[in-house]
């Protein structure tokens, strides 16, 4: 599972520094139903609204360089064009969505976190899960590896 973005690959990444994200105070959240019948929190509505978006595009294409909603998407055209319709520019490709703040551990990742590699971008939706533009979009278990690329990290674009 799993494409290759824009960048077809890349080779060694720099780290961006940038600040750890705040968790939410409990019950501050926006409530999301997942496909699979269970209910998760985003931590805004900005989160919230990127994640029903990335979710409405289930099943469709991978097309490299893909930004056509209901046509056509790559790994970073699903997670921009989500969180664009979410109110929120993000950078295109896979590499340079390490925007907003850095999600220090796995255990922290909340629905419309990135997961992040040299050329690769997936979003959490919650519940473990997270969505990606394999063939098609597709959700799966979180990871953090993908077909040899360096993973990045963990990014709350929202902060």
């Amino acid at each position: 599972a799993g494409g290759g973005g824009y960048s077809g690959g890349g080779g060694a990444v720099t780290k961006p520094r940038l600040p750890v994200a705040i968790p939410p105070q409990p019950g501050t959240g926006v409530k999301i139903n997942l496909p699979n019948g269970q209910t998760v929190e985003a931590p805004n509505e900005t989160a919230a609204k990127a994640v029903r978006a990335a979710i409405s595009q289930l099943g469709v294409p991978y097309v490299w360089g893909g930004t056509a909603r209901g046509v056509g998407l790559d790994c970073s055209g699903l997670t921009m064009t989500s969180y664009g319709e979410a109110g929120l520019e993000i950078p295109r490709l896979a590499q340079q969505q390490t925007v907003g703040a850095e999600v220090p551990s796995q255990d922290q990742l909340l629905p419309g976190d990135l997961v992040v590699w040299s050329g690769h971008v997936a979003m959490v939706v919650g519940d473990g899960l997270m969505i990606e533009a394999g063939d098609p979009v597709q959700i799966g278990p979180i990871r953090t590896t993908n077909a040899g690329q360096q993973f990045i990290g963990f990014y709350r674009p929202t902060g």
